[in-house]
């Protein structure tokens, strides 16, 4: 079972990926300390193309640069060389989403160690949130998320006196939906506990007559609540799974006083 939890509003958690058989109660889960966040790549060569982050909103810009951090020549299609853009379509294969998909081979140049080529970038205005790969024309490819635009902040209202009592601290977790295996998608709520103040959760699969893991502390991550308004707080996280079958989202605030969880289903592509 594998699970990548990137690019959460707010989320800390424990560096590294956490790894486990299929018969492992908690999903293995990486969490993004901060906006920049780097994800697991597709060979060793992945490190030569660099960017800032690994994580962005749609409609930023994506800028990278490819620098041969090895000991031999990089042989190059074109010249200058340039890159295609792929995601993983709906069958699991590879689809180009800008570029041609096919390297000039008309004309060649080479990447000598430690040499460095031109800035590339491009907007991602319009792109749908998913896993997305760079593919340079020196050989080397790195893969990127693209995550939904946060909401724009809604006008202030003024809030019902009756929400400015001191009320019991609650957590929700709004309906996850059916998600589909190695597909970005975001998991969010609602909750009372102030703007700033953390909130465990964990994402497992419940086998027969195993303990819940939810009631211990192994595998707990931890995502900061985000300002609402009158007194109703926000958070929220983004990933995919790696994996099919029913799993579960539970929350808490760190004194377990409010607890929330939820049922969804992985589906195969």
């Amino acid at each position: 079972m594998a699970m990548v939890f990137v690019a959460c509003a707010g989320c800390t958690a424990p560096a590294g990926t956490i790894n486990a058989s299929e018969n492992a109660t908690a999903a293995p889960v990486t969490i993004a300390a901060s906006y920049v966040a780097t994800l697991n790549q597709p060979n060793a060569h992945s490190g030569y193309l660099k960017m800032d982050t690994d994580i962005y909103n749609a409609g930023e810009v994506v800028g990278f640069t490819v620098t041969n951090d090895g000991a031999d020549t990089l042989a190059c299609a074109g010249n200058p060389p340039s890159f295609s853009v792929k995601f993983q379509a709906g069958n699991g294969m590879w689809a180009t989403r800008m570029g041609t998909g096919k390297p000039n081979t008309s004309e060649t140049s080479s990447l000598a160690p430690g040499a460095s080529t031109q800035v590339y970038r491009f907007v991602t205005t319009g792109w749908d949130p998913a896993r997305y790969r760079i593919v340079h024309d020196c050989g080397v490819e790195r893969e990127f998320l693209v995550r939904a635009s946060p909401a724009a902040t809604p006008t202030p209202v003024a809030c019902p006196a009756e929400n400015a009592t001191n009320a019991s601290l609650w957590v929700t977790i709004d309906p996850p939906g059916d998600q589909y295996v190695a597909r970005s998608f975001t998991l969010q709520g609602t909750t009372n506990v102030p703007a700033g103040q953390e909130l465990d959760f964990t994402i497992f699969s419940v086998l027969p007559d195993e303990e819940d893991p939810a009631l211990s502390n192994e595998g707990l991550f931890s995502t900061v609540v985000e300002e609402g308004s009158c007194g109703t707080n926000t958070w929220s996280a983004t990933g995919e799974i790696q994996a099919t079958g029913d799993f579960f989202i539970w929350i808490s605030d760190a004194g377990r006083n409010a607890t929330a969880i939820k049922r969804f289903t992985v589906y195969p592509e």
